[in-house]
């Protein structure tokens, strides 16, 4: 049957090695018929408002298995001391010991906690993500020694996607955030925003020590059959 709710994923596909299947249309009948006519092994995510309780219990009857609450953080940079901080770059190169490095260090990702996503499973997916985010022109990053930023710009918003520090060295995770404030504030833009997971409990705490705030929260649900 042609697929109106769920969009299949080549990325995602290519690693796992099997059909990787994103909630597009949350048309939930129409949805569920979509599920069961699916044959061979396949997964399948969605990401729902987390005040959305009767879609989440509709995904869930499904088969779907919530594996993370995502809060999205917001910072207002008004008021925020602006300053040049240095150019961040685009497409950048980073020893394969440092990549894998940063690869294992985001247990809380939601792959991380999927218990039917093994270990290997999400490190060769944020491998393979890193990969593609440090050689993307699109995708901003700031660098510091063992620790980088990757962010976008979406009109006067700034919005962090990956923030990453590996290595004995403390602090640097604080000192590039700070840097991003500065230079976004230098250059103009409104606001910093941010999601995480909420049991990625030092992620949360230094942003809100940053002055971020909690503006909304999402639930991601994964699918894995065969």
């Amino acid at each position: 049957m042609d697929l109106t709710c769920l969009a299949r994923q080549g990325f995602d596909s290519d690693i796992f090695g099997l059909d990787y299947y994103r909630t597009v249309r949350f048309e939930y009948a129409t949805l569920a018929r979509e599920i069961e006519s699916l044959t061979g092994p396949f997964m399948a995510d969605a990401k729902l408002p987390a005040h959305d309780i009767e879609g989440a219990k509709a995904l869930m009857r499904m088969g779907f298995l919530k594996v993370s609450v995502q809060p999205f953080f917001v910072f207002d940079l008004s008021g925020t001391p602006g300053a040049p901080s240095g150019d961040p770059e685009g497409r950048v190169d980073i020893d394969p010991v440092e990549l894998d490095a940063h690869a294992a260090n985001f247990p809380f990702c939601r792959f991380g906690l999927d218990p039917h996503v093994t270990e290997q499973e999400r490190i060769a997916h944020q491998r393979a993500w890193l990969a593609n985010t440090l050689k993307s022109e699109d995708i901003l990053k700031f660098r510091e020694p063992g620790a980088f930023l990757s962010f976008r710009i979406r009109g006067d918003v700034v919005a962090v996607d990956l923030l990453s520090a590996v290595g004995p060295m403390r602090g640097r995770a604080s000192l590039i955030l700070n840097r991003m404030k500065s230079w976004a504030a230098f250059h103009g833009y409104k606001r910093l925003e941010h999601t995480t997971e909420d049991e990625n409990i030092p992620a949360c705490l230094l942003l809100q020590k940053h002055g971020f705030k909690l503006e909304k929260a999402s639930v991601a649900f994964h699918l894995r059959k065969g």
